[in-house]
């Protein structure tokens, strides 16, 4: 017979470890039937928005991470849960081949590192998820979609609107003509990246790579000018034949030179369709209204404060509002990176096709391109061929 002080002694010792035991038992209970997924860059976008959704995913889980900082990986191990034989190193990328945990790799990095690490995730043989924009420029996104389909894996962009309630209602009611034979539509996704530049403290903590028109591709139509084209394509449901672009830098001092302060941009369809959409670091402002003889569809943002096109952020969704001549229309606001991940997963589970695939983000770059094309022109009217 165990002495009652054995074992108290026993269990002191081994409670930690039976605690633990548990808490693996439940941990790997809530991650049968999904997909691992692994961060690819742990910046800012990471931190605020991806990873505080990813514990309310139905379909994937945290499952690893790949950074230049090994002890930030640690630490995001420690924090969400996931293995440190999880953790790589952008140059070992290829070592993912052999790990079961992982089997969809979402690429965070800066623009122009999107590629390297979308192709190094392909052929290791994982699926895809890329942030926007795809690539800084057409040919590299051609190179992805290559991998992709050479190692038969999913290549996706992070187009999360998709699925954002909001922005659903907006389509299906323009389909089933609110505002009639479409007209006109003004779309805008601007803010106000300026006015931190010129606060040297707020300044430390704004992303600066985005001034490097290497890494960044350009200004800020490749930051947030895919935004306006992919509402103008969404929403009617065509692609522009040919486009016009206006750059403009008004502060100098802080933008080099091929990072654009603005740009206005015109976008004109076969049907004769025209949106005038602008990208801006000068100030905050977004728009997104589809006109037609009937009346409106507007998405608006929300109250007391949101974004038409902002994502979800800290495990909160982003408010926004949806108004269809005049009368404004209930959506809900959900956690628009968890649900991505979720169709992402489920598109790669049931071998059927994803929405905003690479083929969607070639596209936009290739609009993207010709709208530049047309600026270097002094606006002249260009041709997309996508």
């Amino acid at each position: 017979m165990i002495s009652p002080t054995s074992r108290r002694s026993f269990i002191k010792i081994a409670a930690p470890a039976i605690i633990g035991l548990n808490a693996l038992v439940r941990a790997q209970s809530a991650r049968e039937g999904k997909l691992g997924v692994a961060l690819c860059g742990l910046g800012g976008f990471s931190k605020q928005s991806i990873a505080p959704e990813l514990p309310t995913a139905k379909n994937v889980y945290f499952a690893g991470a790949i950074t230049g900082d090994a002890a930030k990986g640690r630490e995001w191990a420690q924090q969400y849960g996931f293995s440190e034989k999880n953790i790589f190193g952008y140059a070992d990328m290829a070592k993912l081949a052999d790990n079961a945990d992982i089997q969809i790799v979402h690429v965070v990095t800066p623009n122009s590192l999107h590629a390297e690490h979308s192709i190094a995730a392909a052929k290791a043989g994982k699926h895809v998820m890329c942030e926007k924009p795809m690539a800084t420029n057409s040919e590299r996104c051609e190179a992805m979609i290559a991998a992709a389909k050479a190692a038969n894996v999913l290549l996706g962009v992070n187009y999360r609107l998709h699925w954002e309630p909001h922005h659903i209602k907006a389509i299906e009611a323009l389909r089933n003509g609110a505002v009639g034979d479409l007209s006109n539509g003004n779309y805008e996704f601007s803010w106000g990246y300026a006015n931190g530049l010129a606060d040297p403290e707020k300044r430390k903590n704004i992303k600066q790579w985005l001034l490097d028109p290497k890494m960044a591709g350009g200004g800020a139509m490749f930051d947030t000018g895919v935004y306006p084209v992919q509402a103008a394509c969404y929403l009617t449901g065509k692609v522009p034949v040919s486009v016009r672009g206006f750059p403009t830098t008004r502060h100098k001092d802080f933008f080099p030179e091929g990072v654009e302060e603005t740009m206005s941009f015109e976008l004109l369809f076969d049907d004769g369709f025209q949106a005038l959409c602008r990208a801006s670091y000068s100030n905050n402002f977004h728009q997104c209204t589809t006109l037609g003889p009937k009346g409106s569809v507007e998405v608006l943002p929300g109250l007391p404060q949101g974004s038409v096109y902002g994502q979800s952020g800290a495990g909160k969704p982003n408010a926004k509002r949806l108004v269809i001549n005049k009368k404004e229309v209930e959506a809900e606001n959900t956690l628009q990176l968890a649900t991505l991940l979720d169709e992402f997963a489920k598109s790669i589970t049931t071998k059927t096709p994803f929405k905003a695939d690479g083929a969607m983000g070639l596209r936009d770059i290739r609009i993207v391109e010709a709208i530049y094309a047309s600026a270097k022109q002094g606006g002249a009217k260009v041709d997309v061929k996508v």
